[in-house]
């Protein structure tokens, strides 16, 4: 059976993500407290902002990963606390874990509308649009990040593209949610824990030969 690794799969839509992929999946679920996961999968301890966290579960690790989902996410904090976890954390991660990526491995980032460009500071935008950024170049502005939530998710979709360049046999996009009524979007959300986990799922079972660098909403491409 094919391998998923899902972070921040202990609630909300990481952990619908999660049980979802477990009806064809070996699930490992990435949690910062494994004692309190949920039943069913594998819990390994990852705390995303910890790099020293990182490098321990991808040494850990050992099979071939087929679907890893970076979800988990913090919405409120110190730009550089929001970036060390929405911008850094998927970083690492995706190039720790880049040499143990089956051939085929869907890649998910999951985004959020907030992160649109035309959101951003202009200099930001300039910044993400250059077309000689690299991965490195974002893994500096999280040292010294441009703004909080919005900006880290304008970055991580940034790192999307980036990636996918990088991982050509993998098919690495950027799934948005949209608002859920989760712990983070609050009861007056619009959309459901199971309509918010169906649109990163749609980027989980992707065809093999579906696009990769994209954006994604409930299966459709959304402007960057």
């Amino acid at each position: 059976m094919p391998t998923a690794l899902v972070t921040g799969a202990s609630r909300g839509i990481g952990l619908a993500v999660a049980r979802d992929l477990a009806k064809d999946h070996d699930v490992i679920l990435a949690v910062r407290d494994p004692g309190k996961a949920p039943a069913g999968g594998r819990a390994e301890r990852l705390d995303v902002s910890d790099p020293d966290s990182i490098a321990s579960l991808a040494a850990r690790v050992k099979e071939p990963i087929d679907v890893l989902v970076n979800n988990a996410g913090v919405y409120t904090g110190s730009p550089r606390d929001i970036w060390a976890v929405n911008v850094r954390g998927p970083l690492l991660l995706t190039r720790a874990l880049a040499g143990k990526l089956a051939k085929g491995a869907r890649v998910v980032m999951v985004t959020s509308g907030l992160g649109g460009l035309s959101n951003q500071a202009e200099s930001l935008r300039h910044k993400l649009q250059d077309p000689q950024l690299t991965i490195e170049d974002i893994l500096a502005l999280c040292e010294r990040p441009p703004g909080g939530y919005g900006p880290s998710k304008a970055a991580l979709n940034a790192l999307t593209r980036l990636f996918a360049g990088e991982l050509p046999n993998a098919r690495v996009n950027a799934a948005c949610p949209g608002w859920v009524r989760t712990d983070m979007g609050g009861p007056g959300a619009p959309r459901s824990v199971e309509q918010g986990a169906a649109s990163v799922l749609w980027a989980c079972r992707l065809a093999a030969d579906g696009p990769t660098g994209g954006l994604f909403r409930d299966g459709q491409p959304i402007g960057s």
